[in-house]
Order: structure tokens, then C-alpha cells, then sequence
């Protein structure tokens, strides 16, 4: 009797769907104006922006890159001189003829962007959890940390090549005057030249990451540091276990931006050290202007392009792998 009043009372009630034992259950599709149906169409002017203006100059590198395009041929460059793949075998194959220029500046590239970014983190970081605190004046000190970052990359170039220069620059000259070197130490050749461009982008490139940090803790709920406290938590602990978890994310795509943008940088070394830089900083970027705009050798820096692209791509990709097992782990 009651098992015959329980079924009766779910037939009656209609908000309670009846699931039948042996029954498949059968996908239904949905309807053709259904919100959940995604129109596609509507993306179409975005795509074709993005096509123009991202996908359109990467058909035209690659294609530059298989031909023999200078300062001749430029003129008609669409029938310049096919050469196939002879830039990239003169670039990656050990016996090329670039092959150690390329991979000089690739190494000179990832040694730039790893330092500068094993730097700002942090020094950005802590930036964020000392300004995150309700402190007096925190709105000013938190537009003043910003200076070094709204300052155009070319002007800090010019700034720190005469902070560097030898004899006469700041450095040389506290170093002499504490007793800490010489006041003769070059910095803007030989070995010391990538300290020299690592330290100045650090200067100007530590914001990013506090900014990127900041943001991320404003959204970490405060019971959440209660919750802590009472656990007995002190703040090593709570930054451990409350902080660093929940700004993982935004951390992690902060670092691999950071990351891209330096080996990615041409202003600095360009501006600091000029067409003829040392072997130490003679970066990626640096090497492809000097490929086609000094030599005009535009198929080789078209190539030399090409695989920097490629190089640039691989921490993004590695990135959103990450990121997406982590969703799926959760």
C-alpha cells in the first residue's frame, strides 16, 4: 500500500520526471532556436579581422621564406626567386651556413627571458601582498609602482645605456666609490653585457607581474585567511596553502607572457648595444632585423621568423596544456 501511494503521489506531481528501469535514455536534440545552440555566424567579423591581421602576415612570411627576396627582387616580390626550404636548412641544420648565428641568438634569447623573469617574479609578487594590505596612502604607492612600466621601452634603453656607460655611468661610478669594483668595468661589451640588459628590464618589466598578481589576490575571499587563522595558520603557512593555490592560474599565465615578451624583445638591445651588439646579447629579434635590414637578406629573415614564431608558441602551448589538466583534475 504505501509503495502504490509513494508511485501515485510521483505520477500527480508533475515537476518529477519518471525514469522506468530498462528504459534508454535518448539524446534530444535541440531545437533550432534554442539560446543553447551557439550562432556561429556572428563570430565571422572577428575571425575575418583576426585573419587579416594575424593569420594573412604569417602566409606572407612563410612564403617570403622560400624565396630569394633582397634588396634586387623586392620590387616584384611576389616573383622573387623560389629557393624552397634553403633558409631553414641554412638555419637548423649543423652544417648550415647560419646555423650558428640562429642558435646563438636563440640561446642568447632563452637566457634573456628566463633571468628576467626568474626576476621580476619575486619582486612582483611581493609588491602584490605588501600593497594588498589596507595600508595609508596605498592607492598612491600603488600608481607610483607603475612609473617604471608606462615609461617607453626605448627611453629606458637610452636611460640605462647611460647608467652603464664605462667610466662615466652611475654603476661604474658607485662601484668605485664603495669599493665594489672597478670603475673601468665594461658593461655594454663583452660578458657582462646581458647583465646589463637583464638588469635594466627588470626595472621595467616587474610591474606586469605585480599587476597581474595584485589582481589576482583581490579575488581570494578574506574568510578564507579566518578559516586559517583559526586553523592556526600563520602567514608562511596561509601564503602556502591559501595564496599561492588560488593565484596559481593567474600566475602561471603571467610568467609565460612575461616570458614571451622578453624573448620577444627588440627596443632594448637594439637601443642599448646597436646593430653590432656582442655575441652575449645578440638576440633573436635582433639578429632577424639585422638579416633583413641591414644585410636585406629578407628570405633568411623571413625564415629566421618563422622559427622564432615556432619558439614563441611552444611555453604558450605548454601553458594551456597545463591548464587544461588542471581543470579536468578538479
Amino acid at each position: 500500500m504505501i509503495t502504490e501511494e509513494r508511485e501515485s503521489a510521483a505520477v500527480a506531481e508533475p515537476g518529477i520526471e519518471q525514469v522506468v528501469p530498462g528504459a534508454s535514455a535518448r539524446a534530444h536534440p535541440l531545437p533550432r532556436g534554442s539560446p543553447l545552440r551557439a550562432p556561429y555566424w556572428m563570430m565571422t567579423p572577428s575571425l575575418a579581422l583576426l585573419a587579416l591581421i594575424v593569420f594573412l602576415p604569417i602566409l606572407i612570411a612563410f612564403y617570403l621564406s622560400l624565396t630569394g627576396l633582397n634588396q634586387y627582387t623586392i620590387g616584384d616580390w611576389l616573383h622573387a626567386p623560389f629557393v624552397g626550404l634553403r633558409h631553414y636548412r641554412d638555419t637548423l641544420l649543423p652544417q648550415g651556413a647560419f646555423a650558428s648565428s640562429l642558435f646563438n641568438s636563440v640561446k642568447a634569447s632563452v637566457a634573456f627571458s628566463l633571468l628576467t623573469t626568474v626576476l621580476i617574479t619575486p619582486i612582483g609578487v611581493g609588491a602584490a601582498l605588501l600593497f594588498n594590505q589596507s595600508l595609508r596612502g596605498r592607492a598612491f604607492f600603488r600608481a607610483m609602482m607603475l612609473i617604471p612600466y608606462i615609461i617607453p621601452t626605448f627611453v629606458n634603453a637610452i636611460l640605462w645605456r647611460l647608467v652603464f656607460m664605462n667610466g662615466t655611468g652611475l654603476v661604474d661610478q658607485l662601484l668605485g666609490d664603495f669599493h665594489l669594483g672597478s670603475r673601468e668595468t665594461f658593461w655594454l661589451i663583452g660578458p657582462n653585457a646581458l647583465w646589463a640588459m637583464v638588469l635594466a628590464d627588470v626595472w621595467a618589466a616587474w610591474p606586469f607581474v605585480y599587476l597581474m598578481s595584485l589582481a589576482a589576490l583581490q579575488t581570494i575571499p578574506g574568510e578564507l585567511y579566518d578559516a586559517a587563522t583559526i586553523d592556526g595558520a600563520n602567514g608562511v603557512r596561509s601564503f602556502r596553502h591559501v595564496t599561492l593555490p588560488l593565484m596559481r592560474s593567474t600566475l602561471g599565465l603571467a610568467l609565460v607572457l612575461s616570458t614571451i615578451n622578453h624573448f620577444n624583445n627588440f627596443t632594448l638591445p637594439y637601443v642599448m648595444f646597436g646593430i653590432s651588439p656582442p655575441e652575449q646579447v645578440n638576440v633573436l629579434p635582433l639578429n632577424i632585423f639585422v638579416n633583413s635590414f641591414v644585410t636585406f637578406n629578407f628570405g633568411l629573415g623571413a625564415a629566421m621568423s618563422v622559427v622564432a614564431l615556432v619558439i614563441m608558441l611552444t611555453p604558450a602551448v605548454v601553458y594551456l596544456r597545463a591548464a587544461r589538466v588542471g581543470d579536468e583534475t578538479r
